[in-house]
């Protein structure tokens, strides 16, 4: 199978000796190919161009691995090129509408189209990081990652676009834990209670993280007012203990919004259903579900 990969840099060198170990003949494409896209390209003794129309001409497949504020563009340049058949895999970090937007144009020219985004960090995990994938011709694009040795998830019944927008939303759930662990531990360790907080948090491990996450959520808008407190105290005891604190601000503040809201509009139960807390969530901050 001939394979074009648009920008090689860190993503698509990681896929493109995997694939050459597997058999697959392949183009490398970018605008100003680094050393290392140099070095790789005649190590492998491969076509590398500066072109996206010279590299997409008579491919199977085209990957796009380029930076997400520049993937629609390439994928209009590439698509305009690719012959009736062939695949457009999207491995950029892109707004997902604009992958739609791409994928819409690639079913007008009769090409499919799947987005792929990198769960983990690739400069670690190499082709072993973990990848989801939305689109049509996903049985393609599995085929295509697992000769890699890659393990692509599809999304079920998902869409191209799925996989980023899941991407950006497991980012804002991640970097956020990320960030309010950093601050969290900082004040263990400042108070020597870090193993210690270990066994106070050991009590989550014992349900599901669907079912803690599903429990957030529908006391948050039973207990918001008792816990605001509980954030306020908190912030002033970093505060004394001149720690760093960005988090706890957000947090106290999304905290006095709902309780603010809870007092205008208060639930009419204090047991509502997951379905019943994202209702009204949604309601009291007038934004559509």
């Amino acid at each position: 199978m001939k394979i074009a990969i648009v920008g090689a840099g860190e993503v698509g060198l990681t896929y493109a000796g995997p694939w050459i170990a597997a058999g697959h003949t392949l183009v490398l494409c970018d605008l100003k190919p680094s050393p290392r896209a140099q070095g790789f390209a005649a190590e492998h003794g491969l076509e590398l161009v500066t072109a996206i129309d010279t590299a997409v001409a008579d491919c199977e497949v085209v990957v796009s691995c380029v930076f997400g504020t520049v993937s629609l563009a390439v994928a209009e340049q590439a698509l305009a090129g690719m012959r009736a058949g062939a695949l457009f895999i999207d491995m950029t970090t892109a707004d997902p509408e604009q992958i739609r937007q791409a994928a819409r144009l690639a079913a007008e020219r009769a090409i499919a189209y799947v987005d792929v985004a990198i769960l983990g960090a690739i400069a670690l995990t190499q082709e072993k990081t973990n990848l989801l994938g939305a689109g049509e011709g996903m049985d393609r694009a599995l085929a295509l990652f697992v000769a890699a040795g890659a393990p692509l998830k599809p999304v079920e019944g998902g869409a191209a676009g799925d996989a980023a927008a899941l991407k950006i939303l497991r980012s804002v759930f991640t970097k956020g834990l990320e960030a309010l662990t950093i601050e969290c531990f900082m004040a263990a360790e400042q108070q020597g209670v870090t193993a210690k907080l270990h066994d106070a948090l050991s009590d989550i491990d014992q349900a599901s993280l669907r079912d803690f996450l599903g429990a957030l959520i529908r006391t948050h808008v039973v207990h918001a007012p008792r816990r605001l407190k509980e954030v306020e105290e908190a912030e002033r005891q970093l505060r004394a203990a001149d720690l760093p604190v960005a988090v706890l601000p957000g947090v106290k503040a999304l905290f006095a919004r709902t309780s603010g809201q809870l007092a205008s509009e208060p639930l009419d139960t204090d047991t509502p259903s997951l379905d019943q807390a994202f209702d009204w969530l949604f309601r009291v901050n007038g934004v559509a579900r």
